[in-house]
């Protein structure tokens, strides 16, 4: 439930990077091919802070959690960055299963996917396993302005930004009849929002939890909340991995790797080191 919601649909048809050199025209691998070449593809989204940033050297939460995973199968990591396409199946198709049309991808396995039983029956080209965080939807706001959040009929008199075309643009836009409609303010990307949160342009950001923990850490003044809606707050998900369907041995070791991580406490710490709540699927 995370890219078909939210982010994952809200691009506008971009084209996939073409870049990680000598990654191009490559084929997904099972375990032991992937050991015998002795590094691994993993499929990261370029721009997605706090969880994946090609621009900033290649850091963030999931960057980090594919050194752990490619460090626990004795292999090294070779990123393969790519932007979001239109949608979560058109991703999985272009670095999971496929590749795209310009030769690039696919990758061995892939983060930051949701695991959901529903959305995994459609999906049968790809195994979904490992889950290891769970997402949601929350608030942030500037405590100057907004001391406390009992309801949105805040935002008849102050300004909210979004990210363009996602769940919380549509439920600003359609809340309460459009009574907050004149005030929703778009932007471009969800860490765009938030930056236009510190600069004073809007009051509050609506976006997923994560993002908003990752763009505001270590910033003063601000505050996050669940949103003061039931019907947001219990949409939820976990997020995980994906391989290429028949790559059942790959796919075991790195839920074993998954689940040493988070039993030795690695996966919390690589989420707090980005400024992020680490929450358990």
């Amino acid at each position: 439930m995370r890219r078909w919601t939210t982010r994952f649909a809200r691009f506008a048809a971009t084209l996939v990077l073409i870049g990680a050199a000598g990654a191009a025209a490559a084929q997904a691998l099972d375990l032991a091919e992937v050991t015998a070449r002795g590094q691994i593809r993993v499929a990261l989204y370029k721009d997605f802070q706090p969880f994946s940033d090609a621009d900033k050297g290649g850091k963030g939460v999931d960057v980090e959690v594919a050194r752990l995973l490619a460090d626990k199968l004795g292999v090294k990591l070779l990123p393969l960055w790519f932007d979001a396409d239109e949608n979560t199946d058109d991703d999985l198709r272009n670095m999971v299963w496929k590749g795209t049309v310009f030769g690039y991808g696919p990758a061995d396995f892939m983060l930051h996917v949701p695991v959901d039983k529903d959305y995994i029956a459609n999906n049968d080209k790809v195994i979904f396993f490992a889950p290891y965080y769970r997402e949601r939807f929350a608030i942030a706001r500037n405590l100057e302005r907004l001391d406390k959040l009992d309801s949105l009929d805040a935002f008849r008199s102050h300004k909210i930004g979004v990210e363009i075309t996602t769940y919380p643009d549509t439920i600003m836009l359609s809340a309460d009849g459009g009574a907050y409609r004149s005030n929703v303010v778009h932007y471009k990307t969800a860490s765009q929002a938030i930056e236009g949160l510190k600069k004073g342009e809007v009051s509050a950001v609506m976006a997923m939890q994560g993002e908003l923990e990752g763009g505001l850490s270590g910033a003063k003044g601000f505050a996050i909340s669940q949103p003061p809606l039931p019907v947001i707050n219990r949409r939820q998900w976990p997020l995980g991995l994906a391989v290429k369907a028949g790559h059942e041995e790959l796919a075991r070791a790195l839920q074993r790797a998954i689940n040493e991580l988070a039993a030795d406490g690695s996966l919390a710490k690589a989420f707090e080191r980005h400024g992020v709540t680490y929450r358990a699927p």
